[in-house]
Protein backbone atom coordinates (compact mmCIF):
# COMPACT_ATOMS: atom_id res chain seq x y z
CA UNK A 1 0.00 0.00 0.00
CA UNK A 2 0.97 3.45 -0.24
CA UNK A 3 2.97 5.42 2.06
CA UNK A 4 -0.16 7.52 2.83
CA UNK A 5 -1.98 4.60 4.81
CA UNK A 6 -0.90 5.08 8.05
CA UNK A 7 -2.83 2.47 9.15
CA UNK A 8 -1.39 -0.44 11.44
CA UNK A 9 -2.24 -3.98 9.91
CA UNK A 10 -0.15 -6.54 11.07
CA UNK A 11 -1.50 -4.88 14.50
CA UNK A 12 -4.89 -5.41 13.51
CA UNK A 13 -6.83 -8.20 14.98
CA UNK A 14 -10.09 -7.42 13.60
CA UNK A 15 -11.75 -7.48 17.23
CA UNK A 16 -14.68 -4.92 15.19
CA UNK A 17 -14.31 -2.78 18.78
CA UNK A 18 -13.76 0.73 16.71
CA UNK A 19 -16.97 0.29 14.01
CA UNK A 20 -18.87 -1.24 17.47
CA UNK A 21 -18.09 1.50 19.04
CA UNK A 22 -18.24 4.09 16.70
CA UNK A 23 -20.79 6.89 18.19
CA UNK A 24 -22.36 7.08 14.77
CA UNK A 25 -22.34 3.72 13.39
CA UNK A 26 -22.60 1.15 16.99
CA UNK A 27 -22.42 -1.64 14.56
CA UNK A 28 -23.15 -5.37 16.38
CA UNK A 29 -19.85 -6.66 17.17
CA UNK A 30 -19.89 -9.02 14.51
CA UNK A 31 -21.01 -7.12 11.88
CA UNK A 32 -18.65 -4.53 12.76
CA UNK A 33 -15.81 -7.07 12.11
CA UNK A 34 -17.22 -8.35 8.62
CA UNK A 35 -17.11 -4.32 7.70
CA UNK A 36 -13.91 -3.68 8.54
CA UNK A 37 -12.63 -6.75 7.25
CA UNK A 38 -14.18 -4.85 4.03
CA UNK A 39 -12.16 -1.90 4.54
CA UNK A 40 -9.20 -3.61 5.03
CA UNK A 41 -9.46 -5.49 1.64
CA UNK A 42 -10.58 -2.22 -0.34
CA UNK A 43 -14.57 -3.70 -0.50
CA UNK A 44 -17.40 -1.50 -1.29
CA UNK A 45 -18.81 -0.49 2.49
CA UNK A 46 -21.36 1.83 4.00
CA UNK A 47 -18.64 2.57 6.58
CA UNK A 48 -17.11 4.89 4.03
CA UNK A 49 -20.45 7.19 3.72
CA UNK A 50 -21.67 7.52 6.71
CA UNK A 51 -18.34 7.94 8.82
CA UNK A 52 -18.45 11.70 10.18
CA UNK A 53 -14.75 11.48 10.88
CA UNK A 54 -15.30 12.25 14.53
CA UNK A 55 -11.81 9.54 15.03
CA UNK A 56 -13.61 7.93 17.90
CA UNK A 57 -12.25 4.22 16.53
CA UNK A 58 -9.12 5.49 16.74
CA UNK A 59 -9.45 6.13 20.71
CA UNK A 60 -11.35 2.28 21.11
CA UNK A 61 -8.45 0.33 19.40
CA UNK A 62 -7.14 -1.87 21.57
CA UNK A 63 -3.85 -2.93 19.46
CA UNK A 64 -3.45 1.59 18.70
CA UNK A 65 -3.84 0.28 14.96
CA UNK A 66 -5.47 3.73 14.05
CA UNK A 67 -8.70 2.42 11.75
CA UNK A 68 -9.31 6.17 11.25
CA UNK A 69 -5.86 6.20 8.89
CA UNK A 70 -7.22 3.02 6.84
CA UNK A 71 -10.92 4.91 6.45
CA UNK A 72 -9.07 8.48 5.48
CA UNK A 73 -6.81 6.05 2.79
CA UNK A 74 -10.04 4.52 1.61
CA UNK A 75 -11.02 8.21 0.87
CA UNK A 76 -7.81 9.19 -0.72
CA UNK A 77 -8.25 6.28 -3.24
CA UNK A 78 -11.68 7.68 -3.95
CA UNK A 79 -10.87 11.25 -4.25
CA UNK A 80 -7.62 10.29 -6.65
CA UNK A 81 -10.57 8.62 -8.75
CA UNK A 82 -13.40 10.89 -8.60
CA UNK A 83 -12.07 14.08 -7.71
CA UNK A 84 -14.42 16.18 -4.97
CA UNK A 85 -17.86 17.61 -5.83
CA UNK A 86 -17.07 21.42 -6.96
CA UNK A 87 -18.89 22.99 -4.06
CA UNK A 88 -16.50 21.47 -1.40
CA UNK A 89 -13.34 24.16 -3.11
CA UNK A 90 -15.55 26.69 -1.86
CA UNK A 91 -14.73 25.52 2.13
CA UNK A 92 -11.49 24.28 1.34
CA UNK A 93 -8.02 26.64 2.40
CA UNK A 94 -5.55 26.99 -0.07
CA UNK A 95 -8.25 27.99 -2.59
CA UNK A 96 -9.05 31.30 -3.28
CA UNK A 97 -11.84 32.70 -3.42
CA UNK A 98 -12.99 30.40 -0.40
CA UNK A 99 -16.25 31.29 2.52
CA UNK A 100 -13.00 32.48 4.19
CA UNK A 101 -11.64 34.70 2.08
CA UNK A 102 -15.26 36.48 1.72
CA UNK A 103 -15.89 36.03 4.67
CA UNK A 104 -12.98 38.43 5.78
CA UNK A 105 -14.08 40.80 3.49
CA UNK A 106 -16.97 41.36 5.65
CA UNK A 107 -16.29 41.85 8.62
CA UNK A 108 -16.69 44.63 11.15
CA UNK A 109 -14.16 47.12 11.16
CA UNK A 110 -12.50 46.96 14.48
CA UNK A 111 -12.04 42.90 13.28
CA UNK A 112 -10.63 43.85 10.02
CA UNK A 113 -8.39 45.86 11.46
CA UNK A 114 -7.14 42.88 13.97
CA UNK A 115 -7.16 40.48 11.67
CA UNK A 116 -4.74 42.75 8.56
CA UNK A 117 -2.54 42.99 11.72
CA UNK A 118 -2.29 39.43 12.12
CA UNK A 119 -1.25 39.06 8.43
CA UNK A 120 2.60 40.94 8.50
CA UNK A 121 4.29 37.70 8.81
CA UNK A 122 7.40 39.42 10.82
CA UNK A 123 10.41 37.14 13.14
CA UNK A 124 8.89 36.06 16.52
CA UNK A 125 10.12 33.26 18.84
CA UNK A 126 7.08 33.50 20.50
CA UNK A 127 3.31 34.08 18.88
CA UNK A 128 -0.42 33.91 19.16
CA UNK A 129 -0.99 31.67 16.08
CA UNK A 130 -5.14 32.29 15.40
CA UNK A 131 -5.75 29.69 12.86
CA UNK A 132 -8.61 30.09 10.41
CA UNK A 133 -11.16 29.25 13.19
CA UNK A 134 -10.23 32.20 15.12
CA UNK A 135 -8.90 34.15 12.63
CA UNK A 136 -13.28 34.10 11.43
CA UNK A 137 -14.00 34.63 14.77
CA UNK A 138 -11.10 37.18 15.90
CA UNK A 139 -13.30 39.33 18.29
CA UNK A 140 -12.54 36.20 20.48
CA UNK A 141 -9.36 38.07 20.99
CA UNK A 142 -10.39 41.36 22.35
CA UNK A 143 -9.61 40.98 25.28
CA UNK A 144 -6.91 41.92 27.95
CA UNK A 145 -6.23 38.22 28.48
CA UNK A 146 -4.11 38.46 25.17
CA UNK A 147 -1.96 41.43 25.43
CA UNK A 148 1.38 41.53 24.99
CA UNK A 149 0.84 38.43 22.72
CA UNK A 150 1.98 38.86 19.48
CA UNK A 151 -0.62 37.40 17.03
CA UNK A 152 0.68 36.01 13.93
CA UNK A 153 -1.69 34.15 11.33
CA UNK A 154 -3.86 34.09 7.76
CA UNK A 155 -5.43 32.04 5.58
CA UNK A 156 -2.02 31.77 3.87
CA UNK A 157 -0.24 30.24 7.16
CA UNK A 158 -3.51 27.78 7.84
CA UNK A 159 -2.69 24.43 9.09
CA UNK A 160 -4.73 23.14 6.27
CA UNK A 161 -6.20 20.65 8.53
CA UNK A 162 -9.95 20.39 6.63
CA UNK A 163 -7.33 19.04 3.57
CA UNK A 164 -6.58 15.60 5.69
CA UNK A 165 -9.85 15.57 7.05
CA UNK A 166 -11.32 14.52 3.64
CA UNK A 167 -8.65 11.92 2.74
CA UNK A 168 -6.39 14.49 0.27
CA UNK A 169 -3.26 12.87 1.57
CA UNK A 170 -1.09 14.32 -1.03
CA UNK A 171 -2.06 17.95 -0.85
CA UNK A 172 -1.66 17.28 2.85
CA UNK A 173 1.61 16.43 2.27
CA UNK A 174 2.43 19.78 0.09
CA UNK A 175 0.92 21.68 2.91
CA UNK A 176 3.01 19.85 5.71
CA UNK A 177 6.18 21.23 3.38
CA UNK A 178 5.00 24.59 2.68
CA UNK A 179 4.32 24.99 6.66
CA UNK A 180 7.36 23.81 7.42
CA UNK A 181 9.02 26.44 5.22
CA UNK A 182 7.39 28.87 6.59
CA UNK A 183 7.56 28.57 10.49
CA UNK A 184 11.40 28.16 9.61
CA UNK A 185 11.69 31.50 8.43
CA UNK A 186 9.41 32.72 11.06
CA UNK A 187 11.78 31.72 13.75
CA UNK A 188 9.00 30.81 16.08
CA UNK A 189 10.46 28.86 19.16
CA UNK A 190 7.02 28.93 20.84
CA UNK A 191 3.51 28.95 19.52
CA UNK A 192 -0.12 29.31 21.49
CA UNK A 193 -3.01 28.01 19.61
CA UNK A 194 -6.25 27.64 20.41
CA UNK A 195 -7.20 25.42 18.13
CA UNK A 196 -6.72 21.42 18.93
CA UNK A 197 -6.80 20.86 15.00
CA UNK A 198 -4.11 22.22 14.48
CA UNK A 199 -2.13 21.04 17.40
CA UNK A 200 -2.73 17.65 16.07
CA UNK A 201 -1.63 18.77 12.74
CA UNK A 202 1.66 19.97 13.67
CA UNK A 203 2.12 17.96 16.63
CA UNK A 204 1.05 14.35 15.10
CA UNK A 205 -0.33 14.36 11.98
CA UNK A 206 2.29 16.45 9.78
CA UNK A 207 5.64 14.59 11.00
CA UNK A 208 4.40 11.40 9.51
CA UNK A 209 4.79 13.54 6.39
CA UNK A 210 8.28 14.29 7.02
CA UNK A 211 7.64 17.48 8.49
CA UNK A 212 9.54 18.84 11.54
CA UNK A 213 7.90 21.79 13.58
CA UNK A 214 10.94 22.26 16.30
CA UNK A 215 9.29 24.66 18.43
CA UNK A 216 7.19 24.33 21.75
CA UNK A 217 3.28 24.37 20.60
CA UNK A 218 1.03 25.16 23.43
CA UNK A 219 -2.38 24.48 23.36
CA UNK A 220 -4.81 27.56 24.95
CA UNK A 221 -6.57 25.32 27.46
CA UNK A 222 -2.72 24.66 28.97
CA UNK A 223 -1.80 28.33 28.26
CA UNK A 224 -4.99 29.29 30.24
CA UNK A 225 -4.83 26.55 32.98
CA UNK A 226 -0.96 27.58 33.52
CA UNK A 227 -2.04 31.26 34.08
CA UNK A 228 -5.26 30.44 36.59
CA UNK A 229 -2.61 27.84 38.51
CA UNK A 230 -0.02 30.46 38.84
CA UNK A 231 -2.51 33.39 39.54
CA UNK A 232 -1.90 35.38 36.52
CA UNK A 233 -5.28 35.15 35.36
CA UNK A 234 -7.41 36.98 38.16
CA UNK A 235 -11.02 35.54 38.38
CA UNK A 236 -13.09 37.96 39.87
CA UNK A 237 -16.08 36.70 40.11
CA UNK A 238 -17.56 32.86 39.95
CA UNK A 239 -19.67 32.78 37.26
CA UNK A 240 -22.47 29.86 38.88
CA UNK A 241 -23.68 28.54 35.63
CA UNK A 242 -24.29 25.57 34.55
CA UNK A 243 -22.99 24.40 30.81
CA UNK A 244 -22.80 21.01 29.12
CA UNK A 245 -19.98 20.71 26.58
CA UNK A 246 -18.75 19.86 23.07
CA UNK A 247 -15.70 17.53 23.31
CA UNK A 248 -14.32 18.11 19.94
CA UNK A 249 -12.89 15.44 17.71
CA UNK A 250 -9.58 16.97 17.70
CA UNK A 251 -8.94 16.69 21.17
CA UNK A 252 -9.31 12.82 20.93
CA UNK A 253 -5.65 12.40 19.28
CA UNK A 254 -5.18 13.54 22.96
CA UNK A 255 -6.56 10.91 25.49
CA UNK A 256 -8.29 12.30 28.40
CA UNK A 257 -6.02 15.47 28.45
CA UNK A 258 -8.18 17.85 27.42
CA UNK A 259 -11.64 16.55 28.35
CA UNK A 260 -10.27 16.93 32.05
CA UNK A 261 -8.50 20.63 31.52
CA UNK A 262 -11.33 21.85 29.83
CA UNK A 263 -13.68 20.72 33.08
CA UNK A 264 -10.83 21.90 35.69
CA UNK A 265 -10.82 25.40 34.00
CA UNK A 266 -14.47 26.05 33.91
CA UNK A 267 -14.69 24.28 37.64
CA UNK A 268 -12.09 27.56 38.64
CA UNK A 269 -14.54 29.60 36.86
CA UNK A 270 -17.51 28.39 39.25
CA UNK A 271 -18.97 26.13 36.19
CA UNK A 272 -21.33 22.95 37.10
CA UNK A 273 -20.95 20.62 33.93
CA UNK A 274 -23.99 18.17 33.00
CA UNK A 275 -22.95 15.59 30.68
CA UNK A 276 -24.32 15.13 27.08
CA UNK A 277 -25.29 12.04 26.08
CA UNK A 278 -22.00 11.47 23.75
CA UNK A 279 -19.62 13.19 25.26
CA UNK A 280 -15.72 12.67 25.85
CA UNK A 281 -14.06 9.61 23.56
CA UNK A 282 -17.59 9.08 22.25
CA UNK A 283 -18.52 12.95 21.30
CA UNK A 284 -20.01 13.61 18.10
CA UNK A 285 -18.06 15.59 15.84
CA UNK A 286 -20.18 19.58 15.87
CA UNK A 287 -21.07 18.06 12.11
CA UNK A 288 -18.14 20.20 10.38
CA UNK A 289 -16.72 17.31 9.08
CA UNK A 290 -19.42 15.04 8.32
CA UNK A 291 -19.36 16.13 4.94
CA UNK A 292 -16.20 14.34 4.59
CA UNK A 293 -17.69 10.55 3.99
CA UNK A 294 -20.38 11.57 2.25
CA UNK A 295 -19.77 14.85 0.41
CA UNK A 296 -23.34 16.57 1.49
CA UNK A 297 -24.29 19.76 2.52
CA UNK A 298 -27.15 18.64 4.27
CA UNK A 299 -25.54 16.22 6.69
CA UNK A 300 -23.51 18.87 7.89
CA UNK A 301 -26.52 20.67 9.10
CA UNK A 302 -28.56 17.78 10.18
CA UNK A 303 -25.41 16.51 12.47
CA UNK A 304 -24.79 19.71 13.82
CA UNK A 305 -28.34 20.27 14.20
CA UNK A 306 -28.24 16.42 15.92
CA UNK A 307 -25.25 18.09 18.30
CA UNK A 308 -26.96 21.08 19.19
CA UNK A 309 -30.29 19.59 20.47
CA UNK A 310 -28.97 16.53 22.37
CA UNK A 311 -27.17 19.89 24.36
CA UNK A 312 -30.19 21.07 24.73
CA UNK A 313 -31.57 18.35 26.12
CA UNK A 314 -29.18 18.67 29.55
CA UNK A 315 -30.90 21.51 30.92
CA UNK A 316 -28.16 23.38 31.08
CA UNK A 317 -27.64 27.07 30.72
CA UNK A 318 -25.28 27.41 27.99
CA UNK A 319 -23.33 25.05 26.21
CA UNK A 320 -19.98 25.60 26.54
CA UNK A 321 -16.68 24.49 23.47
CA UNK A 322 -13.10 24.92 23.29
CA UNK A 323 -12.73 24.76 19.23
CA UNK A 324 -13.58 27.66 17.08
CA UNK A 325 -14.97 25.93 14.20
CA UNK A 326 -17.50 24.33 16.37
CA UNK A 327 -18.82 27.31 17.89
CA UNK A 328 -19.79 28.68 14.25
CA UNK A 329 -20.91 25.19 12.85
CA UNK A 330 -23.35 24.97 16.44
CA UNK A 331 -24.21 28.56 16.34
CA UNK A 332 -25.70 27.81 12.85
CA UNK A 333 -27.50 24.63 14.22
CA UNK A 334 -29.07 27.33 16.85
CA UNK A 335 -30.33 29.44 14.36
CA UNK A 336 -31.35 26.73 12.18
CA UNK A 337 -33.25 25.14 15.33
CA UNK A 338 -34.40 28.23 17.27
CA UNK A 339 -32.77 26.77 19.80
CA UNK A 340 -32.70 28.54 23.44
CA UNK A 341 -29.37 27.70 24.75
CA UNK A 342 -26.69 30.47 24.57
CA UNK A 343 -22.93 28.67 22.92
CA UNK A 344 -19.79 30.43 24.84
CA UNK A 345 -16.22 29.55 24.11
CA UNK A 346 -14.24 29.17 26.94
CA UNK A 347 -12.30 32.02 26.29
CA UNK A 348 -15.85 34.10 26.33
CA UNK A 349 -16.34 32.20 30.08
CA UNK A 350 -12.89 33.31 31.21
CA UNK A 351 -13.10 36.72 30.18
CA UNK A 352 -16.48 37.08 32.31
CA UNK A 353 -14.77 35.57 35.19
CA UNK A 354 -12.09 37.95 34.86
CA UNK A 355 -14.76 41.01 34.99
CA UNK A 356 -15.13 41.63 30.75
CA UNK A 357 -17.98 41.67 28.48
CA UNK A 358 -17.30 39.67 25.46
CA UNK A 359 -18.38 41.20 22.56
CA UNK A 360 -20.78 37.90 21.98
CA UNK A 361 -21.08 37.98 17.43
CA UNK A 362 -21.33 34.02 17.26
CA UNK A 363 -24.97 34.43 15.82
CA UNK A 364 -24.38 37.00 13.36
CA UNK A 365 -21.21 34.82 12.02
CA UNK A 366 -22.72 32.00 12.25
CA UNK A 367 -25.84 33.67 9.91
CA UNK A 368 -23.36 35.49 7.57
CA UNK A 369 -21.02 32.10 6.81
CA UNK A 370 -24.66 29.97 6.49
CA UNK A 371 -25.69 32.74 3.55
CA UNK A 372 -22.22 32.77 1.87
CA UNK A 373 -22.70 28.40 2.48
CA UNK A 374 -26.14 28.28 1.25
CA UNK A 375 -25.47 30.48 -2.05
CA UNK A 376 -22.00 28.92 -3.47
CA UNK A 377 -24.38 25.23 -2.89
CA UNK A 378 -27.16 27.02 -4.77
CA UNK A 379 -25.01 28.57 -7.49
CA UNK A 380 -22.62 24.93 -8.27
CA UNK A 381 -23.85 21.36 -9.31
CA UNK A 382 -23.06 19.09 -6.00
CA UNK A 383 -22.22 16.40 -8.00
CA UNK A 384 -20.22 17.68 -10.40
CA UNK A 385 -16.69 16.73 -9.87
CA UNK A 386 -13.14 18.03 -9.96
CA UNK A 387 -9.73 17.15 -9.63
CA UNK A 388 -7.76 19.34 -7.41
CA UNK A 389 -4.88 20.80 -8.03
CA UNK A 390 -1.60 21.61 -6.30
CA UNK A 391 -2.39 24.06 -3.31
CA UNK A 392 -2.07 28.22 -3.96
Amino acid sequence: MASYNFFDRDSCDLCGLCLNQCPIMELPIDQAKTEFKKLIDGEETGVLTKCTSCMTCNNFCPNDSHPYELILYRWYERYKEKGLPLVAKFFLPYQFPNFGSVLLENLPEDETKAVDSWAKLEKREEIFYPGCNMIFLSYLSFSKLFENLAFVGSQELCCGEPWYRIGALETSEQIAKKLEKQFQNLGVKRMIIPCLAGCNMFKNVYPRFGAKFDFEIVPVLDWLWEKIEEGKLKIKHKLGMTVTIHDNCQSKPFGSKYYDLSRKILDSLGVKVNEMEHNRDKSLCCGMAAFAGSHRVDDILNAAMRRYKEAEDTGADALALYCGGCQWVLSIAKILAQGKIPIFHVIELVQMAMGEKPPRRNIERAQKIFELAMAEAARVDPNEKFWVEKIQ
